[in-house]
């Protein structure tokens, strides 16, 4: 794993977080009503997190432009994702049958991406001054 992998890897964390942000947004009726629920009104229950959610991904942005001087942002991507898929994974056995798989998904894809942020931390060790 050299620099054009890392490269990539968080141009492509800041767009799954970014794009999936948008994508629950704009869908966030059909999300819902698959799992049989209302829209939380207000919407800020969801809007909010959904916010944090993109702005997360504009952290990941700043690690694909200066791959070597933003080890906090790393750190706090891993400890989000990871907390994000822990509770998506047991919610999802909690409440079995009421999780949309594609959350189920993001939980499984947050969890690579744990793998390869931590990767990452080394990484970007050997490149530091």
């Amino acid at each position: 794993m050299d620099e054009t992998f890392y490269r990539r890897m968080w141009f492509m964390a800041a767009f799954y977080n970014i794009a999936g942000g948008s994508l629950i947004f704009i869908f966030a009726p059909q999300l819902f009503s698959m799992v049989g629920e209302a829209l939380p009104i207000p919407p800020l229950y969801y809007q909010a997190w959904i916010a944090m959610f993109a702005t997360i991904g504009i952290g990941y942005w700043f690690v694909y432009r200066n791959l070597y001087n933003n080890r906090d942002i790393v750190i706090m991507g891993i400890i989000g994702k990871l907390a994000f898929a822990t509770l998506c994974l047991i919610n999802t056995f909690v409440y079995w049958g009421r999780i949309p798989f594609v959350f189920t998904l993001a939980a499984l894809g947050d969890l690579a991406f744990v793998f390869l942020f931590w990767k990452f931390l080394g990484f970007q060790a050997k490149g530091l001054p």
